[in-house]
């Protein structure tokens, strides 16, 4: 039953709604509203069959039939620019962030996962702070580090500045076990960036033998010995210490996670209406100690990407009758791996998270394996990457479930069936932004400046700012972050992006 003073969430696929007025503390000029299924309202009054409630930074009237008690489980796929990060609310109200993409000095999109979480702490739930609801900081019970690539953890470094402001706590951190280390291995090692190598009992495979278990791993690892002339390296390895220093406070325990795991803790089967399955990496044994097989040739130890994607942590969400699955950045190799270690079915989902940013280093064999309804794709505007690639949407279109629905459609003679085809969503196609031609710059006394030249300060660590007259350059407004909206009730799932002509969510409604 809908009471005062207590959430609600929002029962239709969509909704428009004229505020009232904004939130109080949110002084905003009142607007029409976009609701999308799920979306967390605060109850403030019961008007007979109306409710006035506060949403989104507004203050709302919407009938009470157009609310529902109980949470569903929700995913947003953050548009972070060339990088990764997914946001996992749970139907009992738990949180979980996959990867956190790039920190702001990488992202070539302007925001990171930390601004999409300010805007849900401040904005999207603007009622905590209005009606000092469920005070304290926001919890995310479980923070995944999918691999120790920068455009991958980068936003969850700069996390922490939150945690220590303490308006933010991690509950456990997981990851896979891969860091980055610098130095010299014995003599007769091969020392790649990943640590040493070991043979395995085959003599053509090499395994990866330094993984990080714990925070007893990171202080032991910090530092070089008389006995070992290498050491934790890079932002990765200030950031795990970074997370050892905060353990207790406002960060709880550090976890390396593989198939062997089975579940995480606290989401297994039948503990709760959501679990979460892990499936990769696939954790092999030598000499009775855990290792991570080698992916790439001994040629790249300097740069073993092959190897740190490859072992990217690969959750399989579970609701109900619908499974979600986040793949990380896992390539053939490891699509090849997982396949010869893990039942094929076990990948059966409806919705995916695409591997890689939509690389094509994929197996095909793979993507029918998952053979989704729903295909999410986390891509930023970087041309060096071509990402999305053009094959990899035309198999994912290939490999993914295309079902007939309904009557057959007829006119004129012609006679076809409905179908729902497989949905491709990617957030730089989903990301827009309005380009003007600028023609005048005028100083702070409102005069014209003859002949303006600009420079630009670049995002990227590895681009200078270019300085060049006003005529070779664009303007850009209006942006429209690519966020991509799921939700689930473990039946039917809504996928809902924003669409920026009316304002309104663009909306696809699916049966599991």
């Amino acid at each position: 039953m809908i009471a005062k003073e207590t959430i609600a969430y929002y029962a239709k696929p969509q909704g428009w709604v004229q505020a009232i007025g904004p939130a109080h503390t949110l002084k905003r000029k009142a607007d029409n509203v976009a609701l999308l299924w799920g979306d967390a309202v605060y109850v403030m009054e019961l008007n007979g069959q109306h409710a006035t409630v506060s949403a989104k930074g507004h203050h709302l009237v919407v009938p009470v039939d157009d609310l529902m008690e109980h949470g569903l489980l929700s995913i947003y796929q953050i548009d972070c620019g060339q990088g990764d990060a997914a946001l996992v609310g749970f139907p009992d109200g738990r949180w979980m962030l996959v990867d956190g993409g790039p920190g702001h000095d990488s992202s070539n999109s302007g925001k990171i996962a930390a601004d999409f979480l300010y805007w849900k702490m401040f904005v999207d739930q603007s009622w905590k702070k209005e009606f000092e609801f469920q005070k304290g900081p926001l919890r995310l019970d479980a923070v995944v580090c999918t691999h120790p690539d920068y455009d991958h953890y980068g936003g969850l470094a700069a996390l922490l500045q939150d945690v220590r402001r303490r308006t933010l706590e991690f509950g456990a951190v997981y990851h896979c076990g891969l860091a980055r280390f610098s130095g010299t291995a014995p003599a007769g090692v091969t020392m790649s960036q990943l640590g040493p190598l070991a043979p395995g009992p085959c003599g053509d495979e090499q395994f990866v033998t330094a993984l990080i278990d714990g925070f007893a791993d990171v202080a032991t690892y910090t530092t070089r010995t008389r006995a070992r002339d290498w050491a934790l390296d890079s932002s990765y390895g200030r950031w795990l210490q970074d997370l050892e220093a905060l353990h207790g406070s406002g960060v709880g325990d550090l976890r390396r996670v593989s198939l062997a795991t089975g579940y995480l803790p606290g989401f297994e089967a039948g503990t709760s209406p959501v679990s979460v399955k892990v499936l990769g990496p696939v954790e092999e044994k030598l000499a009775g100690k855990p290792v991570l097989r080698y992916l790439d040739t001994l040629g790249a130890a300097r740069s073993p990407s092959l190897t740190r994607n490859g072992h990217s942590v690969v959750l399989r969400v579970d609701y109900g009758d619908v499974r979600i699955l986040l793949t990380g950045d896992l390539n053939f190799r490891a699509q090849a791996l997982l396949l010869a270690n893990v039942p094929a079915a076990e990948f059966q989902s409806q919705v995916v998270k695409a591997c890689h940013h939509g690389s094509e280093d994929v197996s095909w064999t793979f993507l029918k394996a998952m053979s989704p309804l729903v295909t999410m794709i986390s891509s930023g505007d970087n041309e060096a990457y071509v990402h999305p690639r053009a094959k990899v949407l035309g198999l994912a279109g290939q490999f993914g479930r295309l079902r007939s629905v309904g009557r057959p459609r007829e006119y004129l003679g012609l006679r076809e069936d409905q179908y729902v085809a497989p949905l491709i969503y990617s957030t730089e196609l989903s990301r827009s932004i309005e380009l003007f031609d600028p023609y005048a710059v005028f100083d702070a006394r409102g005069k014209r400046v003859l002949n303006p030249e600009v420079q630009a300060r670049a995002r990227s660590r590895r681009e200078g700012g270019r300085r060049a007259k006003l005529r070779e350059w664009v303007l850009g407004d209006r942006m429209v972050y690519g966020l991509i909206n799921m939700r689930t009730d473990g039946r039917r799932i809504v996928m809902g992006v924003l669409n920026e002509g009316n304002k309104r969510f663009a909306v696809e409604e699916l049966d599991a």
